[in-house]
C-alpha cells in the first residue's frame, strides 16, 4: 500500500472544499450565537469509559488507545457526551452551548460508506426549558439550515414515547423491545413479521408497529397514531407533538417541519422528542438530534437536555448537488515589484488589506500580468520606484 494513501474513511478539504466547509459551518455558528449559545471545546481524548457507560456506545466503535497508567482512552465519539461531562463537572442552571468538532468512529469495513473522520456542528441546551426549550431548538435548527443557503429540506419529527408506549402496552421487557426496535430501526419488516410470531403477540399489537411506517406526513398523522394506541405514553407523546406542530405553524415554520413517528431512533440515549433534517437532494439525514434527559445521571447529575447536530460533510454534498458550491476567492489585487523600498511596499500593502481587500504577490511585471488574466484578476500595483497601478483587460494587455 502507497504510504502517501489515506486511510478509509478519512478525507482531505482542497482549498475549494476547505472554503465551503468554512462558510457553511460560520453561517450555521452565526445563527446559533445570535439565539445566545455559546461556543465550546473538548478535548479529542477522553477516557473510554466516557462513552461506553450505560452500553450507549459500543467499545468497538471507539479509537482506542492505551495512556501512561494503563486506562483506555477513546478519540472524541460523540460531542454530546463530552458536554454533558462538562456540565455535571462545571456548570450548573441552564446552560447554552454550541460546537464545531470532529468526532471519530472505528468501522473495520472498507466498503462503508460512512465516514471514520466526521465535522460536526451542533447546539446543547442543558437545564429544565421544557417544552419551550425543545420549540427554541427547532426553531434554531430550521434557521441554521437556511442560512447555509440549502434549499428544499425538512426537518422530521417524532418521538420515543410512542414506540415505548405502545411496546408497554403490550408488555414486552426491556430487552424484547429494544430488539424490536433495532428492527425498525433497521427497515428489517420481515424481521417485525418474524418477531411477532416468535413472542406470540396479538393481531393489534402487530397492526400498530407495522403502521409506525407510514405515520409520516404532516400534522394530521397525529390523529392516525392516536388510534392505534392506547396507553398514556403513546397519548402524551401525540399531544407534545401536536402543541409542537401548532406552535411552529404559527410561528410560519410549518413547512419546514413534518411528522414521522416510524423515527426510532438506535441512539438510546433520547427520552422524548427526536429529529432529523433531510433534504432531497441527498439520501441520508443531514441533521440529527433530540432529547435526552437521562444522559447526565450517568455521571451523577440528572439535567434535561435537548440538541442537535448537522454533519458537515453530507450539508456541503447537498449544498453541492443544489448547485451552492462556489470557488474560493480569487485575490482582488496582485503586486509585483520591480524596484522599490520595501517599506513602502509593506505599508501600500497593509493598507488595502485593512480594507479586506486580498492582496497578493506574483513575480515580475510580465508574470503579473499573465497571472492576473489568468485568474481573472482585474487590478494589479507595479512597485518601480513608487507604487503604478494598473487595469488588466481580459486579454491581459495593461490600460
Amino acid at each position: 500500500m502507497s504510504k502517501v494513501q489515506l486511510p478509509f474513511g478519512m478525507q482531505d478539504y482542497l482549498p475549494d472544499d476547505c472554503y465551503n466547509k468554512t462558510k457553511a459551518e460560520n453561517a450555521v455558528c452565526g445563527v446559533f450565537s445570535s439565539y445566545g449559545y455559546k461556543r465550546v471545546c473538548t478535548p479529542t481524548l477522553e477516557y473510554g469509559e466516557l462513552f461506553t457507560a450505560g452500553g450507549a456506545i459500543s467499545e468497538k466503535r471507539l479509537f482506542k488507545l492505551t495512556d501512561s497508567d494503563g486506562s483506555l482512552l477513546a478519540m472524541r465519539a460523540d460531542a454530546t457526551m463530552q458536554i454533558c461531562r462538562m456540565y455535571v463537572t462545571s456548570m450548573t442552571g441552564v446552560q447554552r452551548m454550541y460546537y464545531a468538532l470532529d468526532s471519530y468512529e472505528y468501522l473495520d469495513d472498507s466498503n462503508s460508506a460512512r465516514d471514520r473522520e466526521f465535522a460536526q456542528t451542533g447546539v446543547e441546551l442543558l437545564g429544565d426549558t421544557g417544552e419551550d426549550g425543545e420549540l427554541e431548538v427547532l426553531e434554531m435548527a430550521a434557521d441554521a439550515l437556511a442560512a447555509t443557503g440549502l434549499k428544499d429540506y425538512t426537518v422530521e419529527l417524532g418521538h420515543v414515547g410512542y414506540f415505548d408506549g405502545l411496546a408497554e402496552d403490550f408488555g414486552l421487557s426491556e430487552d424484547a423491545a429494544r430488539k424490536l426496535k433495532a428492527l425498525i430501526n433497521k427497515k428489517d419488516m420481515l424481521g417485525v413479521e418474524l418477531f411477532f410470531r416468535d413472542s406470540g403477540l396479538g393481531e393489534k399489537s402487530k397492526e400498530s408497529i407495522l403502521s409506525l411506517p407510514a405515520l409520516f406526513g404532516g400534522k394530521e398523522i397525529l390523529g392516525k397514531a392516536a388510534a392505534l394506541c392506547s396507553g398514556r405514553r403513546s397519548e402524551e407523546a401525540i399531544e407534545r407533538l401536536d402543541r409542537l406542530m401548532s406552535k411552529l405553524g404559527r410561528m410560519g415554520l410549518g413547512k419546514y417541519f413534518s411528522i414521522d413517528l416510524g423515527m426510532v431512533s438506535a441512539n438510546n440515549y433520547y427520552t422524548g422528542l427526536v429529529m432529523k433534517g433531510l433534504c432531497k437532494d441527498i439520501g441520508v439525514s443531514i441533521l440529527d438530534g433530540g432529547r435526552y434527559d437521562s444522559l447526565c445521571a450517568r455521571w451523577g447529575s440528572p439535567a434535561k437536555a435537548v440538541g442537535f447536530a448537522i454533519g458537515t460533510r453530507r450539508l456541503l454534498t447537498a449544498l453541492k448537488n443544489q448547485g451552492k458550491r462556489e470557488k474560493a476567492p480569487k485575490a482582488d489585487i496582485a503586486y509585483a515589484v520591480a524596484d522599490c523600498d520595501e517599506s513602502v511596499v509593506r505599508e501600500t500593502v497593509n493598507k488595502l488589506r485593512r480594507k479586506n481587500i486580498v492582496v497578493r504577490i506574483f513575480g515580475g511585471e510580465d508574470e503579473l500580468i499573465g497571472y492576473c488574466r489568468e485568474k481573472g484578476i482585474s487590478r494589479a500595483v507595479l512597485f518601480d520606484g513608487a507604487p503604478i497601478e494598473l487595469t488588466i483587460s481580459p486579454k491581459g494587455s495593461k490600460i
